[in-house]
């Protein structure tokens, strides 16, 4: 394979890995509030498809920039609780989630 292609193919498998994380984490907050064993079934299924996209990610970006890309997940929760449980952002965590992506830009430049 192109070492392009792998690198791309890596970025998208982490990506899917991030978002993955998020909305089990929502689907597990969903039982947490409902106790619907259909939304725990989801989270652990989504949990559960999380570990190869993240090795293959770690194979072709190295161990240090998928550490450091993870940090993205707070701002996809954050969106996602906002999104589906009304859940108040302040201006402070505005703040802090725009200062991971841009530290996770420059790190990734």
């Amino acid at each position: 394979m192109n070492a392009h292609v792998a690198t791309m193919l890596a970025y998208v498998l982490l990506f899917v890995a991030l978002l993955t994380t998020a909305f089990a984490q929502v689907a597990f907050k969903h039982f947490h509030l409902t106790g619907k064993r259909g939304s725990l079934a989801t989270a652990v299924g989504l949990f559960l498809l999380i570990p190869p996209a993240t090795f293959v990610a770690v194979r072709y970006l190295g161990i240090g920039k998928v550490y450091v890309l993870t940090s993205l997940n707070y701002g996809f929760v954050a969106f996602l609780g906002w999104k589906y449980f009304g859940e108040r952002i302040s201006a402070g965590q505005l703040q802090g989630l725009a200062l991971i992506t841009l530290g996770c830009l420059v790190y990734s430049l």
